[in-house]
């Protein structure tokens, strides 16, 4: 189905991505004609290290994205990587195009001392959260030439859940986060990675000096100063998934979720996605799990009131939910 055409008119649930998006700020002539300073980055990472509660010792790098961030760790990062799967795929994609052997760590497993071990925390898409001290155990379990990746993008409606805070400048470990996911500003491309600095330089040294272009700065900076928008918005996510969840519960129908997203088991989570889709409401399925179906977060009643009529129109919805 050719969601692009008359895209307004979409639903669109399948990113988790928050639809209420932070309100762009007035932005000056010198944000577009001018490259982007040196002040104005560091005046970004400032801000960034207080939003999220970076050690003084501990690095922190701006990236045009966690996505490039992840497409560049296989490169200066050789040997085998373990992944907690299943998870976001880019990770694996990113790892095996590079050459490098892959494998699968399961939840509660021992880190295998000769891998990097990549962990999204929030995962993607059970909602899956370890606590700050199994990372910290698992990082101990590594060899010294090995690396704890910890993928936190969707980490910012649970904040005080972070790994970040514990870091320190011994450990083998380096955190992504993402700005677009929470702030609803995908398209803004900006993300920071944080951990030792030599990691951290690593990485952030590999996009130059002027990979964060200027209104990115501009507006990252603003967004992430701003407590009262933050502290609404984690509120209005909160009560929206909380709203989805108690309308879809039914025996053992949650997997999963985060204020972002929440997973659903569906028997046939084709035909609902289809059926969905004839409605223009686009939800995320997942090819090697037939049965999942993942919903972000709907904006407004309106949007709420809209999917649920539409999965009261499904017939098999209408019978597990009963």
């Amino acid at each position: 189905m050719d969601k692009s055409r008359n895209a307004d008119a979409w639903l669109d649930l399948s990113t988790g991505i928050n639809s209420l998006a932070y309100p762009l700020p007035e932005l000056n002539s010198a944000d577009w004609q001018s490259l982007p300073s040196a002040r104005n980055r560091e005046g970004l990472l400032e801000t960034a290290r207080a939003y999220y509660n970076v050690p003084a010792d501990t690095a922190i790098g701006a990236v045009p994205g966690t996505e490039a961030a992840i497409n560049q760790l296989p490169d200066f990062l050789p040997g085998p990587v373990a992944i907690a799967e299943p998870t976001y795929s880019s990770h694996r994609a990113a790892w095996s195009a590079r050459g490098h052997d892959v494998y699968g760590h399961s939840a509660g497993a021992t880190a295998v001392a000769s891998q990097h071990l990549i962990i999204v925390n929030p995962n993607n898409p059970t909602g899956e959260l370890r606590p700050a001290e199994t990372l910290l155990k698992l990082a101990g379990e590594l060899s010294p030439d090995c690396v704890l990746i910890v993928d936190e993008a969707f980490m910012d409606c649970t904040p005080a859940c972070s790994i970040v805070p514990h870091l320190r400048p011994d450990l083998p470990i380096i955190v992504l986060k993402s700005f677009g996911k929470f702030f609803g500003l995908a398209g803004l491309r900006l993300g920071f990675v944080i951990g030792r600095r030599d990691l951290v330089e690593a990485v952030s040294n590999r996009f130059g000096d002027w990979s964060i272009s200027g209104p990115a700065l501009r507006i990252g900076k603003v967004a992430l100063e701003d407590r009262a928008w933050q502290a609404a918005s984690r509120i209005h996510l909160k009560h929206s998934m909380d709203r989805l969840e108690t309308f879809l519960k039914g025996p053992d129908r949650i997997l999963g979720r985060t204020d972002l997203f929440l997973l659903y088991r569906q028997t046939d989570a084709v035909r609902l996605h289809r059926h969905l889709a004839e409605r223009q409401i686009w939800t995320r399925m997942f090819s090697s799990q037939p049965t999942w179906l993942r919903f972000g977060a709907p904006a407004s009643m309106s949007d709420f009131s809209r999917l649920a009529q539409s999965l009261g129109e499904f017939e098999d919805f209408q019978r597990d939910a009963s």
